[in-house]
């Protein structure tokens, strides 16, 4: 990590257009970088999530999102919390899925009423 920090620096730094020095070198003018191909795919779909939703909607809940419940109605969060990042690898992902499904429940709750 210390060569990012180090190449930052060194940008930051405008050249003087002298040889030596701390700012030494050919004066040029930044350019503004092109956005990258990863970062274009991390952008958010509106046509992906829609067509997610109508699936989710049709075919209902995972068997991981089932169980995942049963556990919830048990009042065993931490053990559901645990079953998820087994299954979907980080903690992140984990999170998401155990208050997806939290608020999947409480929908219905609601509904119920």
């Amino acid at each position: 990590m210390a060569a990012r920090s180090a190449t930052t620096k060194k940008a930051a730094r405008s050249a003087s257009g002298i040889i030596r020095g701390l700012n030494k070198g050919h004066k040029t003018t930044m350019r503004q970088a092109k956005v990258s191909h990863n970062a274009r795919l991390a952008l958010p779909k509106k046509r992906l999530r829609a067509v997610k939703t109508i699936i989710h909607d049709l075919v209902g809940l995972t068997p991981l999102e089932k169980r995942v419940q049963e556990m919830l109605r048990v009042g065993k969060e931490k053990r559901a919390l645990k079953l998820c990042k087994k299954r979907l690898g980080n903690m992140t992902a984990a999170k998401k899925t155990r208050v997806r499904v939290e608020d999947l429940m409480r929908t219905a709750a609601q509904k119920k009423k």
